[in-house]
């Protein structure tokens, strides 16, 4: 998942304020975990080390119902090791919503904050690429691990004539700390457009974008492979979300050109579900996207009109796998409500998972001390054949995960709800 970028300006300053946020000294907020029991004990009692792995995700607002799904799927696989080698490790997340909205500035002060805190060693998150876009640089001077679960810019690591920046800008020590799990939008606009194509049997789209990073960039793939594996495109048309409210004219256009269906490169953020709901009455035809609507909000916002809606999903469903079974059930019994689950909160699992293993693995190699967050970065890297919820971990040298997994859900039942379809891998 990803959204509109920051300039290359706008990373140079941030990637400058790390060295303060370094050099600070400072322990940051209170952690998790049990408080001192006594204010004597406190004072006499030299403090267990302690390990805390972090999480930024956008959890307020208009994202939560992704977000905090997410976090809950990252503190929960951390509250499954609570020591080790009697060192402490507990979790700690961060909020890059702004106004309820997440924030790439917002999301690079939480890592400028992550850093002050020498007990923070590695991170889950974030979300949305153009937030890591922001972050990948600040964490990269301060040599700490990223693992996302979602984000799918394909940019972020791998070379490509239209980046801008390239990864290797985004990596001014000229190593690499960002870890990702999810499929790339290199494969999630293909994949769509095979489904429509060769499960839903369509051949006529209209597609329009949000004009950002990520909505822009799968709506394009989408069309790329669209129109190459003998699909028509109707209409295209790219929305500023923020000042546009009505959708009806390109609706319109698209009924008019005979589109069968509507290619949504847009997320719930910014606002693509309401373009279904005004879609009622005027284009009965399936209405699809990428794993940025595929969340309780965008059910809302569509209103009455939730049958036919599918979405891409750049990593699996954990329900999938009978071995992931009691880890799914045991999250259900810490987390017993609905709105606690969603499409990435087993891979929030699986990368707070590997960052564990490696964290393990690091103080293994450091004596059974405290490792340093170079050590992490390291153990990280070397993962191998690690089994988690969702998929088995290996990453190349840019990050990416050696094999990923694309699903497809649909909407299914009255009140609607998202129901896991198929999926496939990718290598």
């Amino acid at each position: 998942m990803q959204r509109r970028w920051l300039s290359t300006t706008t990373i140079a300053i941030a990637v400058a304020l790390v060295a303060a946020a370094c050099g600070g000294g400072g322990t940051g907020a209170t952690t998790t975990g049990p408080a001192a029991t006594t204010a004597a004990a406190a004072t006499t009692a030299a403090p267990a080390a302690e390990i805390i792995i972090a999480s930024d995700l956008p959890t307020s607002g208009a994202d939560a119902s992704s977000g905090l799904p997410t976090q809950n799927g990252a503190a929960f696989a951390v509250s499954q090791t609570p020591t080790y080698k009697g060192i402490k490790i507990t979790f700690k997340p961060f909020d890059d919503t702004v106004n309820g909205v997440h924030d790439p500035q917002k999301g690079a002060q939480n890592v400028q904050q992550m850093l002050s805190d020498p007990k923070v060693l590695a991170m889950v998150g974030p979300f949305n690429s153009n937030v890591a876009r922001a972050e990948i640089p600040i964490a990269n001077q301060g040599q700490l691990a990223m693992m996302s679960p979602s984000n799918t810019n394909e940019c972020l690591t791998q070379l490509f004539p239209y980046c801008d920046p390239k990864p290797a800008a985004l990596r001014p020590t000229g190593k690499n700390n960002y870890f990702r799990i999810a499929a790339p939008d290199t494969v999630q606009g293909p994949a769509m457009a095979d489904y429509v194509i060769k499960t839903l049997k369509l051949t006529k789209v209209a597609v329009f974008s949000d004009n950002e990073t990520f909505g822009k960039g799968v709506a394009d793939n989408f069309v790329k492979r669209l129109t190459s594996t003998g699909g028509t495109l109707t209409n295209r048309q790219d929305f500023d979300m923020k000042t546009t409210s009505d959708f009806k004219a390109f609706i319109n256009a698209a009924k008019a050109a005979g589109a069968q269906a509507i290619y949504a490169g847009a997320t719930s953020a910014t606002k693509a579900c309401i373009v279904r709901s005004q879609m009622a009455g005027i284009l009965d035809v399936p209405f699809t996207g990428p794993d940025g609507i595929g969340d309780d909000q965008c059910l809302k916002d569509a209103g009455a009109n939730t049958a036919n809606m599918y979405f891409t999903n750049a990593a699996g469903d954990a329900a999938q796998n009978p071995d992931a079974a009691a880890t799914v059930a045991a999250f259900k019994v810490a987390y017993p409500k609905a709105s606690d689950l969603g499409a990435y909160t087993f891979p929030a699992y699986d990368c707070a998972l590997i960052l564990v293993d490696a964290v393990k693995r690091a103080i293994d190699a450091n004596g059974g001390k405290v490792p340093s967050r170079q050590q992490v970065i390291d153990a990280v890297q070397a993962t191998s054949g690690l089994k988690g919820t969702v998929g088995t971990y290996a990453f190349d040298a840019n990050g990416d995960p050696k094999s990923a997994t694309m699903a497809f859900w649909f909407t299914k039942g009255t009140p609607a709800v998202w129901t896991f379809q198929s999926q496939f891998s990718v290598q």
